[in-house]
């Protein structure tokens, strides 16, 4: 079993060293997850839309109830549940937000998927010679966003898990008669509902268990889709740059007019190849801002907050000898998958600027002045920053990040200091 897991990893079993390669069945858990969220330019099936619809109104449940809980623990100025309630509210609403985005853009989606398959046949074709190395950017991209539905799948995995081992422990040390109430670890009130007999409790249960997989199985969609999106154009950018590193390939001084026809014909083929590329390369980063410049945006505002207030609430929990493993799950996961943009972002950028490098870096004074406009306009374009930017907002890096959580852990420092 592990063999064939390593096996998967690396693809051995699968040769994309000759032959036109389908980026569907290179990228098989990317496609899946696009064709189950309607946004993919082929035939879907009616099991996808029914999906979509059913994971809209589990979150609108979800934050009906959250909002709910939320307003009641207010009232009684019981901090730890309204906050623990509001925390799910935010989350949930993310979720509608995510689903909102994809339906509203699919042709964002539609025109990432033309570029890649364009991607994948030129590499197959015309640009045979980028292929071992396209490759293997592709099979990092792979790995990396195998990881991340791993690693996505495994917090819903934990959340779930450490519900049910609450539910164990209670049956192992509650006695006969001793009027204690299984647990929740989810904070649902509403009217003089009693969520701890049967049947609402195992109902809500079930409910809560059933929106931590859904909301798992709707962000593996968000990270998989930007990591392999934020990487396919770091890799058209890397085709870029192998291009203008071949510009001048064989290209000498002319030493006869007929030389410098000869050659000013080979130089002006290639230096088509090159601003098609690059501007299909920006094509690309605009339909990827048109996606996800609203997800991060909100990402930004509210990641520092909902990070402060879950390490808030489990610490208020662990101070009365209880251990929400849960809220504690969340934390680690919000952190992480905040991280994730933040630093593809970063890379992003580094990445776009390093074709002005590779500009810069070729003997372009060995040839006439009929390529350096077109140089000194790759250059500039290569130099403008990244388009996710919205006035009030900072740009999307490291260490945006990183203030963020500064941010986060003076705030929750402030709250354990406050006596509320």
């Amino acid at each position: 079993m592990l063999k064939k897991l390593k096996k998967l990893y690396y693809k051995d079993n699968f040769d994309y060293s000759t032959g036109q390669v389908n980026p569907y069945e290179f990228h098989p858990t990317f496609y899946f997850i696009l064709k189950a969220f309607t946004v993919i330019d082929e035939p879907i099936p009616k099991w996808c839309h029914f999906s979509v619809v059913v994971m809209v109104i589990d979150a609108s449940i979800g934050v009906f109830f959250a909002g709910v809980s939320a307003v009641h623990g207010a009232q009684l100025l019981d901090i730890p549940t309204t906050t623990e309630a509001g925390i799910y509210g935010i989350v949930l609403a993310y979720k509608l937000l995510i689903l909102s985005c994809t339906q509203l853009d699919k042709a964002h989606y539609h025109c990432f998927l033309r570029i890649m398959r364009e991607d994948f046949r030129y590499v197959c074709a015309e640009g045979a010679k980028y292929r071992e190395r396209f490759f293997e950017n592709q099979l990092g991209t792979w790995k990396v966003s195998l990881f991340s539905v791993i690693f996505t799948s495994g917090i819903a995995v934990g959340m779930i898990g450490f519900a049910m081992m609450s539910l164990f422990f209670y049956l192992l040390t509650r006695t006969p008669g001793d009027d204690s109430k299984r647990p929740l670890l989810v904070p649902f009130w509403f009217g003089d509902v009693d969520f701890g007999k049967s049947p609402t409790y195992e109902i809500a249960l079930y409910f809560s268990n059933y929106c931590f997989a859904a909301y798992a199985y709707n962000y593996i969609f968000m990270i998989q889709t930007q990591v392999v999106w934020v990487r396919q154009i770091a890799t058209k950018a890397d085709l870029v740059i192998w291009a203008i590193q071949d510009l001048l390939q064989d290209i000498q001084p002319a030493t006869s007019p007929e030389e410098k026809v000869h050659y000013a014909s080979i130089i002006r083929y290639r230096m088509r190849e090159i601003v098609s590329q690059h501007h299909s390369m920006y094509i690309l980063m605009e339909a990827y801002a048109g996606v996800y410049k609203k997800l991060l945006m909100f990402e930004q505002k509210l990641c520092g907050p909902v990070v402060c207030l879950t390490a808030y609430c489990t610490a208020e929990k662990l101070e009365v000898g209880e251990l929400n493993a849960i809220l504690l799950l969340l934390c680690i996961a919000t952190v992480t998958l905040v991280f994730i943009p933040c630093y593809l972002c970063t890379f992003l950028g580094l990445k776009v600027k390093s074709v002005c490098d590779a500009c810069w870096n070729i003997s372009f004074w060995n040839v006439g002045s009929e390529i350096r406009p077109y140089l000194v306009l790759i250059m500039q374009r290569s130099l403008r920053p990244l388009p996710l930017q919205a006035p009030g907002f900072e740009e999307i890096s490291i260490q945006t990040f990183s203030s963020k959580m500064a941010n986060a852990y003076s705030l929750f420092n402030m709250l354990r200091q406050t006596n509320i």
